[in-house]
């Protein structure tokens, strides 16, 4: 099944794992509009909810860089918000969801790709792939998701990554918790850990993710992330950034 800007694989038995392939490969994966509502679209179709796991993977040659920076610079500043504050939603969503998401990191794993990671529950991670949030240097801000990056690292590693002057390997990602498995083959090893997850009674899983998505700050930590980016976004530095991909 191909939605908007994303693959869908059914699995193949009851309760298998559902593959969900990021399917922008020219545009290294980068996140529009249409790219969220398909992955909202998975989560709350009857396949999502009755997955055993779901594996979040990307074509080509990375996982994903983020928001689309062509289709952010032909918005206005409100679009630009309604868009990150949607994409902080589906950060949320996969947190809240019954079924365990498992992230596979080829490649990169930047800006709101990073985030997006995050967000699921196991990410496994090749060791040459690159983590980082480069929103700052640009004259932006990380609208959203820093709430499962702060859990996963600390406040400390969560601060430096955000001033976005650092670039790190997969292994330094799994040393600072962004990442919990690094391998050499992701994609079997991320197929294989979803597959054991998807083996486990559902009931568990499901009380499992319901105790560790219980974060009544998130969604408050979205909207203050969102006032900032919207903020930063009419700054000249943001400005001159956009203008590099308006054309």
């Amino acid at each position: 099944m191909t939605l908007d800007d994303i693959t869908v694989l059914s699995p193949e038995t009851a309760r298998g794992v559902l593959r969900v392939v990021l399917d922008r490969p020219l545009q290294r994966n980068a996140m529009t509009w249409p790219m969220v509502r398909s992955l909202f679209a998975v989560l709350e179709s009857e396949a999502g909810r009755n997955a055993g796991a779901i594996l979040l993977s990307g074509e080509g040659k990375g996982f994903c860089a983020g928001s689309d920076l062509k289709e952010l610079a032909g918005m206005s500043v409100r679009e630009r918000s309604l868009f990150e504050a949607d994409c902080g939603r589906l950060s949320r969503a996969i947190v809240a969801h019954s079924r365990p998401v498992v992230a596979e990191v080829s490649g990169f794993a930047i800006g709101g790709g990073l985030t997006l990671a995050a967000a699921c529950d196991i990410v496994v991670t090749a060791p040459d792939a690159k983590w980082s949030l480069p929103e700052v240097p640009i004259g932006l801000f990380p609208a959203w998701g820093l709430g499962p990056v702060r859990l996963r690292t600390g406040p400390a590693f969560a601060r430096r990554l955000s001033f976005g002057i650092d670039t790190f390997d997969g292994r330094e990602a799994q040393e600072s918790g962004l990442a919990d498995i690094v391998c050499d083959d992701p994609r079997r090893i991320a197929a294989e850990t979803a597959e054991k997850l998807a083996q486990l009674p559902t009931e568990q899983v499901a009380a499992v993710k319901e105790y560790f998505a219980s974060d009544p700050a998130g969604e408050e930590a979205d909207r203050h992330a969102n006032r900032l980016f919207a903020h930063a976004s009419e700054s000249e530095d943001a400005k001159r950034s956009f203008s590099r991909f308006a054309r």
